[in-house]
C-alpha cells in the first residue's frame, strides 16, 4: 500500500445464508420459511471505535468563589484577612472545615473562607485536542511497523497517550501512532501555494489514477495541504475541493496584466482551428493575464470574469496614434527625459536640461510630443514639461548678434539658436548705420535666440535692460523689453520700439526689406 494514500475504515462483511433442506422423494413438502440472512460486521483493530480512552480527558473537581471573598487567618469574620479573593477565583480546599467555613489554598496562602460563597462542581476536562503540523503516516502500534494510513496537515485529532517520542492519536478514521513532534496544541496557520504557470488540476496525486478536474491560472493563491514528491504534485483547495497540481510553489507570484493593442475578438480556446468567438475587447483595456500560447500566438486573459483567449493583447499599453505636425518650438520647464515611444515605461533615449529650446516634429494621443535637441529626439509629455515662452530666452537682431559690435554682452548663455525669425515684424534703420529698430510689420526679421539658465537669467535681463534703455528720443526710450512670437511659434524677450518710437522710426527711418541686419546697406 502506498504511503501517500489515506485509507478509510475497512468493513468485513460475513453473510450467512440458509442451507437447502433435503426431503425424501415423493414425500409431502412442508411449508418451510427460510431463515433471514444475517450480517456480521467485523471492524479493524485500528478503527476509531476501538480506541482506548484518552489519558488527557479527565474528571476534574473545581471550587471557585461566587463573590469577592476574604481569606481569613481563622474561621471567623473577626479574624484578620490575607486578602480578598475576586469573584470566580479557583481555590483548592484542604478538606478541613469548621461549621460553614472551609480551609482552602489560594496561591501560596492557606486560610479560611465562608463556604456559603463558594461552589464546587465536577466536570470532564478535555485536554486531548491536538492538530497535525503536516501530513503524517499513521501506524497501528508504537512499533511503527504496520502502516495503516495518513493524517492531513491541520487535521484536529484526539491525543490518547504519549510514549517517549511517539503519540497515540485518534482521528475520524483510525487510532494509531505518529511521531510526537507531528502534533501540536495550537492549530497551525493555513499554508498557501501560488500558481507559477497556468495549468490543469487533477483528482489524484498519481497520474495513472487521476482525471482532469479543471484549470488554475498564473498568480492565484490556494490553500495547501501536502506534497507528493514521487509525482511532484501539491494538494490544494480549489473552489472548496481538494485537488492535485504540479504548477504551484511557495514563492508569491504577482499577477501580470496585458493591454489590448487594438479592438478585436476574444475566443473560447487557444487553438485557432478549435475555437469560437465569444466576445470582443476594446483597445486599451487592461486585463489579467494567465498564459501565452506561442503556437497560436494568443494570450489567455480574464475578461469580464471569464478566461478567454486573445491575439490582440501585449504587455505594454497600446501606443497612441502619432500625427505629423508642422515643426514648432518649445522651451523645457525642467530637466526632461526623452523616451523611445509615446508611453510611460519605454527606453530613455536622452535628457534635456531646463530652459532649453526644442523642436517638436510629431504629436501623439494623450498629450505626447516628439521633441528634438540637435540630433537627439524622443517623446515627452507636453504638460508640465514644455512651454511656449522661455523666461530667460532673448531674441536679438542687431549689434548683439554673433560677431557684431555688442556681441560681448551676450556671454554666459546655455544655448544659442542661429537663423531664427521674429514673426509679424519689420526692421528699420535710423540715424546711425548700426541703429536698427524692430517694429510691428507684415514680415519676419532675422534674429538669434539666446537661452540662459535660472542662475544667470535674471542678471542677464537686468544688464540688457540697462544697455537698451540708453538710446532715447525727446526723453523717451526708443526700445523696451517685450515678448515676441517667433516664426517657430515659440516666444522670447526682445527689445522693440514703443508705440511712440515706432512712429518716429517709420516716419524718418529707412525700411530694411530683407529683415536682416547683416544685409543692411
Amino acid at each position: 500500500m502506498s504511503s501517500n494514500i489515506i485509507e478509510k475504515p475497512r468493513l468485513i462483511f460475513a453473510v450467512m445464508t440458509s442451507l437447502a433442506l433435503l426431503v425424501p422423494a415423493g414425500a409431502a413438502v412442508a411449508s418451510v420459511e427460510a431463515p433471514a440472512a444475517s450480517i456480521r460486521v467485523a471492524s479493524a483493530p485500528w478503527d476509531p471505535e476501538n480506541a482506548p480512552p484518552s489519558k488527557f480527558i479527565k474528571k476534574v473537581t473545581e471550587t471557585k468563589t461566587t463573590e469577592n471573598l476574604n481569606l481569613r487567618t481563622k474561621p471567623s469574620t473577626s479574624a484578620s484577612s490575607y486578602g480578598i479573593m475576586p469573584k470566580g477565583t479557583i481555590v483548592a480546599p484542604t478538606g478541613q472545615t469548621s461549621g460553614s467555613w472551609k480551609q482552602v489554598n489560594w496561591g501560596s496562602k492557606t486560610g479560611w473562607a465562608s463556604g456559603t460563597y463558594m461552589t464546587t462542581r465536577t466536570y470532564t476536562k478535555d485536554e486531548s485536542v491536538r492538530y497535525m503540523t503536516g501530513f503524517t503516516e499513521i501506524y497501528e502500534t508504537s512499533a511503527m511497523s504496520h502502516h495503516i494510513g495518513g493524517v492531513n496537515f491541520r487535521t484536529q485529532v484526539s491525543l490518547l497517550e504519549v510514549k517517549g517520542s511517539l503519540a497515540h492519536i485518534k482521528t475520524a478514521y483510525y487510532h494509531g501512532w505518529v511521531p510526537l513532534d507531528r502534533v501540536a496544541t495550537k492549530r497551525p496557520a493555513i499554508q498557501y501555494r501560488y500558481v507559477k504557470t497556468s495549468g490543469s488540476v487533477y483528482t489524484h496525486w498519481d497520474p495513472a489514477k487521476s482525471s482532469y478536474a479543471g484549470r488554475i491560472h498564473y498568480g492565484d493563491r490556494y490553500e495547501y495541504r501536502r506534497w507528493v514528491g514521487s509525482t511532484r504534485r501539491d494538494e490544494i483547495k480549489v473552489n472548496g475541493k481538494w485537488v492535485w497540481t504540479s504548477t504551484t510553489d511557495r514563492p508569491v507570484v504577482k499577477y501580470q496584466y496585458r493591454y489590448a493593442q487594438k479592438t478585436g475578438n476574444v475566443y473560447s480556446a487557444a487553438d485557432q482551428n478549435k475555437s469560437s468567438v465569444v466576445g470582443t475587447i476594446q483597445k486599451g483595456t487592461k486585463v489579467r493575464w494567465g498564459a501565452w500560447d506561442s503556437k497560436n500566438r494568443r494570450d489567455e486573459i480574464l475578461l469580464d470574469g471569464k478566461w478567454v483567449w486573445s491575439g490582440v493583447t501585449d504587455r505594454n499599453y497600446p501606443l497612441p496614434t502619432v500625427t505629423n505636425v508642422s515643426n514648432y518650438a518649445r522651451f523645457t520647464t525642467k530637466k526632461i527625459t526623452l523616451l523611445s515611444q509615446p508611453a510611460s515605461g519605454y527606453k530613455t533615449v536622452g535628457t534635456v536640461p531646463k530652459g532649453m529650446k526644442v523642436i517638436v516634429t510629431h504629436e501623439a494621443e494623450g498629450g505626447w510630443a516628439r521633441a528634438w535637441l540637435g540630433d537627439t529626439g524622443g517623446w515627452v509629455k507636453t504638460s508640465d514639461n514644455l512651454r511656449v515662452h522661455g523666461p530667460y530666452s532673448v531674441a536679438v537682431y542687431g549689434t548683439l548678434r554673433t560677431g557684431q559690435s555688442a556681441y560681448g554682452i551676450m556671454g554666459g548663455f546655455q544655448q544659442k539658436n542661429l537663423d531664427q525669425r521674429i514673426a509679424n515684424s519689420s526692421l528699420y534703420q535710423l540715424w546711425n548705420r548700426n541703429w536698427t529698430f524692430l517694429t510691428n510689420g507684415p514680415k519676419t526679421v532675422v534674429a538669434e535666440q539666446f537661452q540662459y539658465s535660472d542662475a544667470r537669467g535674471p542678471a542677464m535681463l537686468s544688464k540688457l535692460d540697462a544697455y537698451e534703455s540708453q538710446l532715447k528720443y525727446n526723453g523717451q526710450p526708443m526700445y523696451t523689453r517685450q515678448k515676441v512670437t517667433m516664426k517657430d511659434r515659440s516666444q522670447s524677450w526682445t527689445y522693440k520700439t514703443t508705440p511712440y518710437s515706432e512712429k518716429v522710426v517709420k516716419n524718418s527711418g529707412r525700411y530694411i526689406s530683407s529683415g536682416d541686419f547683416l544685409k543692411r546697406s
